[in-house]
């Protein structure tokens, strides 16, 4: 495989979305998931090379994973509205950026995994509107360098962060606020 593009588009009810890829042979991966109402669950599962990764749902039963791994890449999931948001990360690779923004009401809940050897790389979660908030983001297992962790959550509901960093040079932003209960646990093992 020396480049694919995927690109999935639905509307309404029962939406599910997957998009796969080989571990062997890849240069330029794209794949990109929009969903809009109802159901919505989306997957996407690429290895290797300069993949670019997008999910953005808007309603409903909101559900998101990115597995991956490689360098230089970019994973972005985007939820908003109404329903219940969850948004999963676990990949492995340098250089690279992952954005997970939830927005609306209801649950929001994000979680960004990278193990083994993960350098100069960008995890951010955004979490905002009503509804209980729970981010977690690790680094494990690694001796990261030059590494960036934002957390932020804002608006109603209880607010739990989670952060997770071992052996390597990090920089944390967590940022809470809102009316309701605030908690966050940052762990570092350097």
């Amino acid at each position: 495989c020396s480049s694919a593009t995927i690109d999935i588009d639905q509307n309404g009810d029962d939406n599910l979305a997957k998009s796969y890829s080989q571990y062997t042979n890849h240069s330029g991966n794209q794949s990109s998931i929009n969903q809009n109402g109802n159901s919505n669950v989306a997957y996407i599962d690429l290895d290797e090379d300069d993949n670019e990764i997008s999910i953005t749902q808007t309603g409903d039963d909101l559900e998101a994973e990115v597995y991956m791994s490689g360098d230089d890449n970019v994973y972005t999931i985007s939820q908003s509205g109404t329903g219940e948001h969850y948004a999963k990360f676990y990949a492995f690779g340098d250089d690279s950026t992952w954005t997970a923004t939830q927005s609306g009401s209801g649950d929001h809940n994000a979680y960004i995994k990278s193990c083994n050897n993960c350098n100069n790389n960008d995890a951010t979660i955004t979490q905002s509107g009503s509804g209980n908030k729970d981010g977690d983001i690790e680094f494990r297992n690694n001796p990261s360098d030059n590494s960036t962790v934002n957390l932020t959550q804002s608006g109603d509901g209880a607010h739990v962060g989670n952060v997770r960093v071992e052996q390597g040079n990090y920089t944390v932003n967590a940022t809470q606020s809102g009316v309701s209960a605030k908690s966050y646990v940052a762990v570092f093992d350097c």
